[in-house]
């Protein structure tokens, strides 16, 4: 019984949250809003997101300046934790060794889910 509580920790990326914004009751957003996991994001990622905006709130059908594009931020984001570099910056190195073949943009992902031991 007590395994029903335990909470799957997982290193979010900024492709799914971007899929969970463009339409809210996607299978993406439904999944980021589950409370069966535990969501950790780099703040890096806000970067990423705030790189979007024109396309989401485009797809959404919304003015880029809208209020309804940082609500959905916001309450998308409240299902998840955002995690300073500070935090992470000690797996930095590691996980740009490990990206930089692939896509070294992916470092901050790589080297959260290292620091907390959890997938991406």
């Amino acid at each position: 019984m007590e395994r029903d509580k335990e909470r799957i920790r997982i290193v979010i990326d900024t492709n799914v949250l971007i899929g969970a914004l463009v339409k809210d009751n996607s299978f993406k957003a439904r999944i980021v809003k589950d409370r069966h996991f535990d969501f950790f994001f780099p703040d890096y990622g806000h970067i990423e997101i705030e790189k979007f905006r024109e396309y989401i709130s485009t797809k959404r059908g919304k003015v880029p300046a809208a209020p309804s594009f940082d609500y959905a931020i916001t309450f998308l984001l409240d299902s998840v934790t955002t995690v300073p570099r500070q935090l992470y910056k000690d797996q930095v190195q590691r996980a740009y060794e490990e990206m930089a073949a692939i896509d070294p943009r992916d470092t901050p992902f790589l080297a959260l889910a290292l620091h907390l031991e959890s997938p991406i």
